[in-house]
This record gives C-alpha cells, structure tokens and sequence, in this order.
C-alpha cells in the first residue's frame, strides 16, 4: 500500500482531497475521492479522481497524441466538456495554478506541443469530462453533515495516476481508526 501522509484538516481548500464518508449514495460520489480546485466564497469545484471512462484515449479525440492514460469523469457539472490538469505549471499561458505542483487548464494547442515532447506523458496531464461543482455554502454544509471527509496529500503520482483502482480504500486505510473498517465494507452490505 501507498505511504499517502494523509492528515485530517479541518477546512476544505484547494488542493486538497475531499473523500465520500463510505455510506454516501450517489450515482457520482459514492465511494469517491475529488482533487478540490477551487473553494471560496462563491463556492467551489473539483474533479473526482477515481472514476473513468470506458473509451480508448486515442480514439476520444484526434488531437491527443497516444498516452497510457484514462480519461476521467471528473462530475456531473459539463459533462460534454473536456478538462485537464498538468504538471507543466506557468510553460501553458493561461493555466492556473492548483498547487505548487498541479495547474488547472490554459492554452490547449501549447499543452499539445508539450506532450509530444515529453517523455511519458501520461505522468504529466491528466483529462476529465465535466466537474464536480458546489453553489455557495453547499460544499460546507456536507462537509458538517459528514458527507465528505477533508484530507491532504502530498503525493503527485497519486493524483495524476489514472491506473489506480482503489484510491478511495487507500485513503480510508490511511485515516485508521474506524475508516480502515469502513474501507473494507462492500459497496452494497447487503451482499456480505
């Protein structure tokens, strides 16, 4: 398992993950994990990391060169446009920045030119169809109501990687204490 270094925060803020409390039923937050990339007074947004799309990268779009990766279905907000995050911070004009390590968006056709250039790709963008978004006070109030858990993560390959399918379990297990029990619940308990 992954040395996360998680550590329990009290208030939300971009560049931290929020985690779905384990019983939260929702078609696209159950058992989620979102990377939070905006959160302010008018409200906030995010991408959920750990679920993807059943499409092959190269036939999603003629533009995007041939990468490992997955595409992600970041939300149910826009759900027909494409997002990216990426490590190339201030190289992509018009990019903002999420954390010292991973921006937000910019210049497409740039980004393009720099993935063509890099080794491994995949390691360095990672692509969302729609977002996760919250009006003002929504995300606070469940966050009171214990609908998400708050959490940091210092770790980039985490975040970008699109190969991890038990995200949501690992930050679980790294909480202790009763989530290490709630990460080994089945999604429905009924079926134990």
């Amino acid at each position: 398992m992954l040395d996360l270094n998680f550590e329990n925060t009290l208030e939300p803020k971009q560049g931290l993950l929020l985690v779905a409390e384990p019983f939260m039923n929702s078609d696209y937050f159950e058992r989620s994990v979102i990377l939070l990339c905006e959160y302010n007074d008018e409200g906030s947004f995010g991408f959920v990391l750990n679920n993807y799309l059943d499409v092959n990268f190269e036939d999603f779009s003629e533009d995007l060169i041939k990468m490992d990766s997955k595409i992600s279905i970041g939300g149910p907000v826009e759900v027909k446009n494409l997002f990216y995050i990426h490590t190339f911070g201030d190289k992509i004009p018009n990019s903002i920045k999420i954390t010292d390590e991973i921006s937000l968006g910019g210049d497409y056709d740039k980004l393009i030119e720099l993935l063509k250039n890099t080794n491994k790709p995949e390691t360095k963008v990672r692509f969302f169809l729609g977002y996760s978004g919250w009006e003002k006070n929504q995300l606070d109030n469940e966050i009171k109501e214990k609908s998400w858990i708050v959490v940091k993560s210092n770790l980039l390959n985490l975040i970008m990687d699109t190969k991890k399918t038990d995200l949501w379990q690992e930050c679980l297990q790294k909480l202790g204490g009763k989530y290490v029990v709630f990460s080994q619940i089945p999604t429905n308990p009924n079926n134990n």
